[in-house]
């Protein structure tokens, strides 16, 4: 008997009936949406690099701990004990709260005078939507079905990339209006730059949002659970121990992936601004679109994917479409900010956010298809944990390191980025790779 045989055992009782299907659906798009504003929350700040250096008298490397370590600090916090807490209680509700805090907060870094403020501030953010990764992915596991996962994960993906477009995309448009209108003064806060504003009008849709949510959606049924309440950490650590094959590689592949993705998405609007001279109202707008467009795109066809490999019998169907993927994407993510031109090097990085979306769907489902429902937000804050506290905390200071301590021109950033991207991608493809016997063993053994 494999390992995951001796871990994963079928329930004892029949399951319940699957939700509604248009109330499913329209739950799924709602978290989606949710997810989307967490991200315009989260991405802003990659285009505020320049003017917030510009006010606050910050380095590349205080940028980059504002950016990623704050954010990444507070998010491991309290996202790992709020996980065993979304296994458990409503996760519509904590869904609800962790919306209206991160909202709050985003809010606050407007108002941040120096380093310090908005170092809390950006970590308040991070700490609240700590939460609402593992309650969004364990709630739309228990709305649709096994075989179509990889299209709800697909929707998921889809505001997790519309998030970080609409912060680029709106982002670009709001600095520019902003900078037309001049110093704002506010009351309590004082005068605002341009920047500060933006954090401000961000924080807006969130509140609503959190509203909507409370009003309009249903907690799902929790099936498949072995316990009736949360599985102690000790369980779950002897689960991921036992199961170490899969999910060592897994993870480490994913936060690879993550540290990369960060690391080069953090500081791609500087790298334009700093070696073609494309400021924010040009750059964000068209990396907006782009995604835009993108996004849709690499979604169908990775969902397609991982769908199509499915209905054929490939048990590791998930895993194997994340790993011709990340291999595809890395040629250009290395190649791309080496290229003499702004529009070279932007047609290599559609090319690689392309591919590279591609594994979304079958990457958010993989996980959740074998692990046992009551402590399924606790590896999946695991999983979130490799993505946002790893990739956030760890990608935007490595190149900061390289270009401030190595090449020590901020001019040199393009060569941080690519030879970042070198190290990264491979790796994370490799590792990706040697889940697959693994993965197929534990789909196997997990009941549907």
């Amino acid at each position: 008997m494999s390992a995951s045989e001796e871990t994963i055992v079928p329930p004892a009782s029949p399951a319940p009936p699957w939700p509604d299907p248009r109330r499913a659906w329209y739950t799924v798009s709602l978290i989606a949406f949710v997810t989307m504003l967490s991200n315009v929350d989260r991405s802003i700040i990659n285009l505020l690099v320049q003017p917030i250096k510009r006010d606050l008298l910050l380095s590349d490397t205080q940028i980059s701990l504002i950016i990623g370590f704050a954010f990444s600090l507070f998010y491991m916090l309290v996202g790992l004990p709020m996980s065993r807490v979304s296994d458990v209680r409503s996760r519509r509700l904590i869904l609800a709260i962790g919306l209206s805090v991160w909202s709050i907060a985003t809010a606050l870094c407007g108002a941040a005078r120096n380093f310090g403020q908005l170092f809390v501030t950006r970590g308040l953010v991070g700490g609240a939507e700590s939460v609402a990764g593992p309650a969004s992915m364990s709630m739309i596991s228990d709305l649709v079905p096994r075989e179509k996962l990889p299209r709800a994960f697909a929707i998921y993906q889809l505001g997790i990339s519309a998030g970080q477009a609409a912060a680029l995309f709106f982002g670009g448009l709001l600095v520019a209006f902003f900078a037309g209108v001049g110093t704002v003064t506010l009351p309590v806060i004082g005068p605002a730059r341009e920047w500060q504003m933006v954090f401000m009008v961000c924080a807006v849709p969130g509140l609503l949002t959190a509203l909507l949510l409370l009003l309009t959606v249903r907690e799902p049924v929790r099936r498949n659970r072995r316990v009736a309440g949360s599985a102690p950490l000790s369980e779950v650590g002897r689960y991921l121990w036992t199961n170490r094959a899969l999910f060592v590689p897994l993870l480490l592949s994913i936060g690879i992936g993550s540290i990369e993705n960060v690391g080069l998405a953090t500081w791609r609007p500087a790298f334009y601004e700093r070696t073609y001279g494309w400021g924010p109202q040009q750059i964000g707008p068209l990396l907006g679109t782009s995604l835009l467009i993108s996004t849709p795109i690499a979604l169908l066809i990775g969902t397609w994917l991982a769908e199509h490999m499915t209905r054929r019998g490939d048990a590791d169907a998930m895993v194997r479409v994340c790993a011709l993927t990340q291999t595809i994407s890395a040629p250009f993510a290395i190649a791309a900010p080496l290229m003499p031109s702004p529009w070279l090097a932007f047609g290599c990085g559609v090319f690689a956010s392309i591919f590279g979306l591609m594994s979304a769907p079958a990457q958010n489902a993989a996980i959740q298809i074998v692990v046992p429902n009551e402590m399924r937000a606790q590896v999946s804050a695991v999983y979130l944990f490799t993505i946002s506290v790893i990739g956030s905390g760890l990608g935007p200071l490595v190149v900061a390191l390289t270009t401030d301590l190595l090449l020590k021109d901020e001019a040199m950033l393009r060569y941080s980025m690519s030879g970042f991207a070198l190290v990264m991608a491979p790796g994370g493809a490799a590792l990706m790779w040697m889940a697959l016997r693994p993965y197929r063993r534990a789909v196997l053994a997990t009941p549907n």
